[in-house]
């Protein structure tokens, strides 16, 4: 009997492949959003997260969120429903009209069986294939992508100190370029090579070049140094700077998901130096995500961990950006 179910569930497999995202909507009753892989740092259909959730494969149904973890479509729907992996299985097998089937003899349900593995190795040898050419791909038009970094960056102007963007955050401009009315942000990986830009508008948008690199990327203030930080974001590697006076080297991970991978660059740029991870508290999440993604990325550079005080009981979290403002921005860093 386990070894029919064992079939029967490879059955169910093979006939949902590339099917996971009407599935997930007929069987658990999920949204387009929550089955669209275009779709990043959504709500948890499962643990109710504003933004750790996204589903990444029609294929499989393999999702991932921050929160409660990740797995595939029949792991989906069990957190979803509140039921069981059989349970899960079954419910699949009906939608897609899939009955348990009974054999003759031993023979017949070991051709089956053997059947069922060829086409599932086919299929595994056809994904591989297809990753390694996306990746090929994906480093084609990343290496456009820097291309077009530098031509901007060569064409464009020293960034206005009276930038909104810069006077609302109360920065000076550092080393940013401007083009038109957006700030230009040099974002570098490995080797400090240049590979794509972030642009920020007047009221604070954010957006990289198209194809552009953006894991383990960083922009970087300040020359080489016994302190050594990392942080998210520009504005909060921008504070970091100037609260310490310009003396220390600061490089901002330009999101949460590349503090481990930027903080590993750090430590191979400045092997004699002093780490530290400055984190983002996200006291107004259920998980403090900022807090957490830190500490892990402290473990693997060993680094230590900073965290700003929260403001205030109604804040929505706190980062050192916020903490520099509120304590007298630009005249506070020039102390």
């Amino acid at each position: 009997m386990i070894m029919r179910f064992q079939l029967y569930t490879e059955k169910v497999k093979e006939l949902a492949f590339g099917k996971w995202d009407l599935i997930l909507q007929e069987t658990s009753g999920l949204t387009d959003d929550e089955v669209n892989p275009r779709k990043n740092n959504m709500p948890c259909p499962c643990c109710g997260g504003h933004d750790r959730y996204s589903f990444m494969s029609v294929d499989d149904g393999n999702y991932i969120c921050r929160q409660c973890g990740a797995g595939d479509g029949f792991s989906l729907i069990m957190k979803v429903l509140g039921c069981g992996f059989v349970e899960a299985v079954e419910l699949v097998g009906r939608y897609l009209g899939v009955e348990r089937q009974t054999y003759r003899c031993q023979a017949d349900f070991l051709r089956e069986q053997e059947r069922l593995i060829e086409s599932l190795e086919a299929r595994q040898l056809k994904r591989e294939q297809a990753a390694k050419e996306a990746a090929v791909e994906k480093h084609r038009q990343q290496a456009l992508a820097a291309q077009k970094a530098a031509g901007i960056l060569k064409m464009a102007l020293p960034a206005n100190p009276e930038h909104p963007y810069l006077k609302r955050k109360q920065f000076p401009p550092f080393n940013l370029k401007q083009r038109g009315s957006r700030l230009l942000v040099p974002l570098y990986t490995h080797g400090h090579n240049l590979v794509n830009i972030e642009h920020i508008t007047s009221k604070g948008e954010k957006f990289g070049l198209k194809c552009g690199q953006r894991e383990g990327v960083y922009h970087r203030f300040g020359s080489p140094s016994w302190t050594v930080y990392i942080c998210e974001g520009w504005a909060t590697g921008a504070s970091l700077f100037l609260m310490e006076q310009q003396s220390i080297r600061v490089y901002a991970a330009m999101g949460k998901g590349n503090l481990t991978a930027v903080s590993l660059i750090a430590k191979e740029q400045n092997p004699d130096s002093r780490l530290f991870i400055a984190a983002d508290n996200d006291t107004h999440l259920l998980t403090n995500l900022g807090l957490n993604d830190a500490l892990k990325a402290a473990e693997a550079a060993g680094a230590a961990v900073m965290l700003p005080p929260a403001i205030d009981s109604d804040s929505k979290g706190t980062d050192f950006s916020d903490f520099y403002i509120a304590n007298g921005g630009y005249a506070y860093g020039a102390q």
